[in-house]
This record gives structure tokens, C-alpha cells and sequence, in this order.
């Protein structure tokens, strides 16, 4: 993402408010605000845009909901049919309930706390699941089972449509009351791999195999033929309802990414999906606020939003930052993204190097007392702790150093000696836990008052190289290795004792960096380890993970520091094991109206 910086003197604009009107505003105007200190522009959304991926890749999934709350159901990854489902909240997915059946060619209708999903195959099945927003339970059998079927209206009054047999495709339409399904009046065009969208009495079905473009409606007992595609196409998706709908994607003589909105009465050609994609799945509550995702021929995790107005929009993304002088990994970061100190290098001897970034440089500082790496750390540039770490073998670290802004001095030893360990909160009220012993995985945690360390609770889970945010009182511990395995669990310290949280979306992994100054309800994990080095990025509301935008470049074992919406990123290391100099910033993806919402009158 490019900067004030970057961008001035190319009739960007810099003012201390945002322009609010359309009438003085126009799609593409980019603006400096002054008063945020926020490079921001009105996006024309009269087009698909990129949202947060599925935690899961998958094709022939279920979907249903809205633009900014919805639900993903089932679907095939690669050979692996799925049984788990993920909601989406307008910024990100995050886990849901899993299915008590995993299924592929399924669709869906209701909302993201009252849905339902029905048929799948091959072979076809005839039974129904609904969920509550938090579990998935067994509903009412088709009366035909089949699959690649078309799905609309809600949870107590929902339409399976069409769909293949094993042998034929069949034109069933079914109704459902919250209990069981009831056969009403067939389609015209029997077909399956089609669309739907609208409600148990106006309904609307589009497409199918074979590439057909027929169009049709529902009354709530008859079908009747419309206006038809501009394009025939199979596998596509739908959102929107009866007179105001939004088709896109599927194959046509190959994988399409175009779309075609729905009036009431005739089709016009619509803006182009950034992706071509088939089997995909798709909601929305009209055709002007639609949301699009997963789908192949290879399993993609892609989601779209689609609008039709105007947006206003905080640049949000991963930029490069200044350089810092030394390459290296196991750092650790304390402090903000315009104020962070991150100290502790394996370059690759282990040394206690520090630097100071101030939002655009790096200025070297005096090194640890003691050398090492991998520390806990928390506080800020003028008033930081770093404890712990590994000073080589076998030397695992119990030593506490306190940062003034100038100069490390040694103060109180930790209980335990570890490497690998959380930490969160500030000079004089600091949490530690977690960690590698030497002889053990540790779940020990330790709270410091500026003099010396106390023992605290244990965390449920032991777990070392984690990823941690928040205040001694609040603090938040997320995946990491356990003895053996890595984990996506997480949990929050109340001061007293650790609680399970809900787990990350994304695989289990290690030697993330996180927003050291995130708190416990906006924290945020970037990067780590699997078997591979990640990109990935997670955030937390005190409730759930969801994605965020993907790192610039893989990276693990790299210094964090930041909030949810602005962090840094600093050193680490790279696919190929290369020892990285590099800093990333992310500023936040906020918004200060949707598509949705705004209201220029």
C-alpha cells in the first residue's frame, strides 16, 4: 500500500476532515486526513472486491446469509470432503459448528444464526441439518434425495430445488416448514448445478447443466419461465432475491468470472469476478450487496463482496517499513508500530542486539546485558522488560532486563528459566508464560511487579513459541507447540487464572509474532510455522478469530509489535530459511461507512 509519502504531489488531496458527498466526491478520490493522519479514497463499488479468505479452501459448499453475516457449509477440499462450516462477519471468517455430516454438492438457505443445509452427493442424499449459530442438528429428510440442487428462503420456509439423482437430473421442488420438506410444483427445466436465491414465494432459479440459460420463478406452487442468462452457464452462484439479483462465476466453454444482474424482468451484464471460479457459493441480501466464495477447478478459499455504491476506505494492508540494520529471527518486540523496540538476534550467532523504529527508521541501541533470544517481552520504547530466552547450549534463560529508552539493567530472575515464552503488559505489571525448559514444554505462567516474579496459573494447555497480547489482567495466548503437536487453541488470562478461548481458524502452528499492544478482545497473530513458513494473519474480538490480510512474505520467528489495526512485523525469517532485515507495518481495515449503510441524503 502506498503512503502520503508517496502518493503527494499526485493531486492527492490534504485535508483535515473526509468528504462526505457524492456531490463533491467522486470514485477514485484519494485524500490525506490531516486530523487521522490516514491516507484514505472513495472506492466506486460498482464491483467485486477482495474480503478475508475461508479458513478452509473448498468448492461445492453451501452457503447462505448476507453480505456481512453468513454462513459456509461443507464443500471438498482437494479429495477431502468437508464437514466443518465458518461464519462471516463482514471483516473475516471464523469457525462455526461442524456438520454431522460431511457433504459436497450441497446448498443452503437461512441465515448465518438460522440456516440450513440439505442434499449433497455423489451418491445423493436426502437429509437436512440446521443450525443455530452454534451447533448443526439433524432436520427433516427430502422427499428425493439428490445433490448439486439449488437452495432458497429461510430456515422454516425453505425451497430445494432441482438437482441430479444418481441417474437423472430431476425438476422436484420441495418446501420446507422448520420440520419436513413437502414436494410443490416442479420446474420446467429439470437441471442441476444451477442457482438460487429469494424466498419459499418468490423464488428464482438460473442456470444449470447443461450450460442452459433458463431462468425461472416461484410463486410459492408454480414455476414460471423469465427473461433467460445473457450467458448459459453451470456451477455458478447466487445471491439476492426474486427481483433484484446478482448471478456470477461458474463454466461456460471454461471457468468464468463474469455476472449478470437480475431486475425483475430482464438480465444486464455486471462487473467481472477478480477470479474465475466454478462451484462456488454465494449470498447476499440484493443485488447490490452480494458476497461471493470458495469454488475451483482447484479448491480456492477466495471471498468477494460485490456493491453498488460508495465506500469510504482506510488504506489497509501490509507495507514495507525501514530496515533494520541486522538480519535476523527469534526477535522479540515490545511497544507500538511508530514506537517499538525489538531486541535479541540470531544472525546466526545469538546476540542481544537492540533497535528503536520510530514509523519510518531504525536507530541501533546498547545490547542486552546477557545475549539471547527468544524472549517474552511487554511495555513500551521507554519502559520495557524483556525476560527469558535461550542463550545457547544449553543455556535457557531466567534473566529480566529493564529498557529506560537508553539502557538495559537486570532486575529480578524469572522462576523458571524458558525460551519461547508469551509475555504481555507493561514494565511493572508484566505476564509470562509458557515457554520451552530445556526438559519440558511449560504452561507455568508468572506475574511481575516491576522488582521480582510470582507465580501465577498454569495455562490448560503448556505450549511454547505462542502468540501474545494484552495487559497482566487480560491477557491472550494463541497457538503454539504443545508436547508434541503445534495448536490452535487459545486462551485468556482475568488476573487469576487462564480460560479456554475459541480456537484459531488456521492451521496449528508456532513462532508467530503478534500485536504486542493488542488487548485481549482486538488481538492479532501474524506468520509462523507449520511444516512450511505462513503468511497468514488472524485477529480476535474477545469472541472469535477471523482472517486478515495475508503477510507480504512468509515469516517466522519474527518481533511483533502494535495493535489489532496498526503492527509491525520486524526480522524473522522467510521461506528458504533466509534471515530477514525487513519491517512490514499494517494499518487497519476500517471503514467509516459500507455499502450497506452510508446514506449521502
Amino acid at each position: 500500500m502506498s503512503t502520503y509519502k508517496e502518493l503527494k504531489g499526485l493531486r492527492v488531496k490534504y485535508v483535515p476532515t473526509d468528504t462526505t458527498s457524492p456531490s463533491t466526491a467522486a470514485a477514485g478520490d484519494v485524500w490525506y486526513n490531516t486530523t487521522e493522519g490516514k491516507l484514505k479514497a472513495y472506492v466506486g463499488l460498482t464491483a467485486w472486491s477482495a474480503g478475508s479468505p475461508l479458513a478452509v479452501a473448498k468448492e461445492q459448499l453451501a452457503g447462505a446469509g448476507t453480505q456481512s453475516s453468513a454462513f459456509a457449509a461443507g464443500g471438498i477440499s482437494g479429495t477431502t470432503i468437508q464437514d466443518k462450516s465458518e461464519e462471516y462477519n463482514g471483516s473475516g471468517w471464523a469457525s462455526g459448528g461442524d456438520l454431522n455430516t460431511g457433504r459436497r454438492n450441497v446448498t443452503g438457505a437461512g441465515t448465518q444464526t438460522a440456516g440450513l443445509i440439505f442434499g449433497g452427493g455423489p451418491p445423493a442424499v436426502n437429509t437436512t441439518e440446521e443450525y443455530n449459530g452454534t451447533s448443526w442438528t439433524a432436520g427433516g429428510n427430502l422427499g428425493t434425495a439428490r445433490y448439486a440442487l439449488a437452495g432458497a428462503g429461510t430456515q422454516t420456509a425453505g425451497l430445494a430445488v432441482s438437482g441430479f439423482d444418481n441417474t437423472n437430473n430431476v425438476g422436484v421442488c420441495e418446501e420446507y416448514d422448520g420440520s419436513s420438506w413437502t414436494e410443490s410444483g416442479d420446474l420446467n427445466t429439470a437441471r442441476r448445478t444451477l442457482a438460487g436465491c429469494g424466498t419459499q414465494t418468490a423464488g428464482l432459479v438460473s442456470g444449470g447443466r447443461d450450460n442452459t440459460a433458463a431462468t425461472e420463478t416461484y410463486d410459492g406452487s408454480t414455476w414460471t419461465e423469465v427473461s433467460d442468462l445473457n450467458t448459459a452457464r453451470r456451477a455458478l452462484a447466487a445471491g439476492g432475491i426474486q427481483t433484484s439479483a446478482l448471478v456470477f462465476g461458474g463454466f461456460t466453454d471454461a471457468v468464468s468470472n463474469t455476472s449478470e444482474t437480475y431486475d425483475g424482468s430482464s438480465w444486464t451484464e455486471g462487473p467481472n469476478l477478480a477470479t474465475a471460479r466454478r462451484y462456488l457459493s454465494g449470498c447476499g441480501s440484493n443485488s447490490t450487496a452480494v458476497l461471493g466464495f470458495g469454488g475451483g477447478p482447484s479448491s480456492s478459499a477466495l471471498t468477494e463482496e460485490y456493491n453498488n455504491s460508495f465506500q469510504v476506505v482506510t488504506a489497509g494492508t501490509w507495507a514495507s517499513g525501514g530496515s533494520i540494520p541486522v538480519a535476523g529471527k527469534q526477535v522479540t518486540g515490545a511497544g507500538t508500530q511508530t514506537a517499538a523496540i525489538i531486541a535479541g538476534f540470531q544472525t546466526p550467532t545469538i546476540t542481544g542486539d537492540s533497535f528503536e523504529y520510530d514509523g519510518s527508521s531504525w536507530t541501533e541501541k546498547p545490547s542486552f546485558n546477557t545475549a539471547r533470544v527468544y524472549t517474552g517481552a511487554a511495555g513500551t520504547t521507554s519502559a520495557a522488560v524483556f525476560f527469558g530466552g535461550y542463550k545457547g547450549p544449553p543455556g535457557y534463560a531466567d534473566e529480566t532486563e529493564e529498557y529506560n529508552g537508553s539502557s538495559w539493567t537486570e532486575v529480578g530472575d524469572l522462576n523458571t528459566a524458558r525460551s519461547g515464552d508469551g509475555g504481555c503488559g507493561t514494565s511493572t505489571a508484566a505476564l509470562a508464560f509458557g515457554g520451552d525448559t530445556g526438559a519440558a514444554t511449560s504452561g507455568d505462567s508468572e506475574e511481575f511487579n516491576g522488582t521480582s516474579w510470582t507465580e501465577g496459573d498454569n495455562l490448560n494447555t503448556a505450549r511454547s513459541e505462542v502468540g501474545s497480547c494484552g495487559v497482566q489482567t487480560a491477557g491472550l495466548c494463541a497457538g503454539g507447540g504443545a508436547t508434541p503437536p503445534n495448536v490452535t487453541s487459545s486462551e485468556e488470562y482475568n488476573g487469576t487464572s487462564w480460560a479456554e478461548g475459541n480456537d484459531l481458524v488456521g492451521v496449528a502452528r508456532r513462532q508467530m509474532a503478534s500485536g504486542a499492544t493488542g488487548t485481549q478482545t482486538a488481538g492479532y497473530v501474524y506468520g509462523g510455522v507449520t511444516t512450511a513458513h505462513l503468511s497468514i494473519t488472524e485477529m480476535y474480538d474477545g469472541t472469535s478469530w477471523y482472517t486478515g490480510p495475508t503477510l507480504a512474505e512468509a515469516n517466522r520467528l519474527g518481533g511483533g509489535n502494535g495493535t489489532q489495526s496498526a503492527a509491525l512485523l520486524s526480522a524473522g525469517e522467510t521461506t528458504g530459511d533466509t534471515l530477514r532485515s525487513t519491517s512490514y507495518e499494517f494499518t487497519g481495515e476500517t471503514t467509516t461507512a459500507t455499502a450497506s449503510t452510508i446514506d449521502f441524503d
